[in-house]
Parts: structure tokens; sequence; C-alpha cells
């Protein structure tokens, strides 16, 4: 509901990939305006910054885990060196690699916007709970990019959460059709 209808998501690898997947299936809605990064921890941003350059007027939404921003920090300074005006940047931050076993990382120890603050984000905000985080989505609507939102959730995924039923090959057709 917070994401325009022109937005194209680009999601990191991993369970956030996978929720995004069952939440548009749940809602029968299409898949051809998502990318998910299956087995490229770390480069989702990156992704997401190459189409926000050639789609230099549609809403990119670049879902992240902390583990990979961590993973690829460099990106964070390249994101802020382009500018651009329609990128947002939203991190959940979990402080664990849930995905491959719940192992810790340091993210809920590191300012990380701070750090993209740091790489010239035009905005960083940190969100801990969910009216602060409907807040924060409203705002977000009148402000330039690149944004850099870090969502500090839990790592209580359900044990049931299902894959994508396309194959990346799939989710790649069905994107390029779309952009």
């Amino acid at each position: 509901a917070n994401i325009s209808s022109e937005g194209i998501i680009v999601s990191t690898t991993g369970k956030l990939s996978r929720e995004l997947f069952e939440y548009r299936a749940k809602n029968n809605q299409g898949h051809g305006k998502d990318f998910l990064t299956v087995g490229s921890m770390g480069h989702c941003s990156q992704i997401a910054q190459g189409i926000a350059l050639a789609q230099n007027t549609r809403p990119i939404y670049c879902l992240d885990g902390d583990g990979a921003v961590l993973m690829h920090m460099g990106s964070l300074s390249i994101i802020g060196a382009l500018k651009c005006q329609h990128f947002t940047h939203i991190l959940f931050n979990n402080g664990a690699h849930e995905s491959v076993g719940g192992q810790p990382t340091v993210a809920l120890n590191t300012d990380l916007c701070q750090i993209a603050r740091s790489c010239n984000y035009q905005h960083a905000i940190r969100v801990e709970d969910k009216s602060n985080l409907i807040e924060t989505l409203t705002k977000i609507r009148k402000l330039q990019g690149p944004i850099f939102i870090e969502i500090c959730v839990n790592t209580n995924s359900r044990s049931d959460l299902g894959r994508p039923t396309q194959t990346p090959k799939q989710n790649m057709a069905e994107f390029m059709e779309q952009i």
C-alpha cells in the first residue's frame, strides 16, 4: 500500500525475497515488478541502483538485509554518489544471517544510518516500531533520495515460509517484460 504502483522492488536473497513472493501470491498480485536476487547475497543494492539509473523516473525500492549490507558496504558509497532521487534503500536489520542458520551479525551495534549519511544518502531513518514505520513510509513520499530506512526486526520468521514457485530465469523474464 505504501509503494507506488509504478514502483519496482529489488529484494535480497533469502527469507525477505521469499516473503515478498508469498505476499504477492496471497494478494493475487503479479511478480513482474519484483526482482528477487536469489543466490546473490550482497548484490541487491547494486542491481537496484543499476535499474534506478535505467528507469530514471520510476520509484525504485531496494529491500535489503543487514548481513548483505555489511558484506558489500562499499555499495552505499556508490548509491550516495550517484544521487538517484527516486531510490529508496530499505534495510531489514535483525542482527542475524537468518536465512542460513541465524548466525549473528554486528549490524544492531553499528550505526548504519550514520554510515548511509556519510555516504551521501539524502535521508537516513531508523525505525524501531510499527507506528514509526507507518509515519516514515508516509513521510518519504515527499522526500528525494537516495533514502535509507533501517527497520529493526526480530528473527522470528515463520517456519512454514514458502519458496518462490518461479525459477530465477522465469522471474527475470517476467521482470524484464515489466520494465
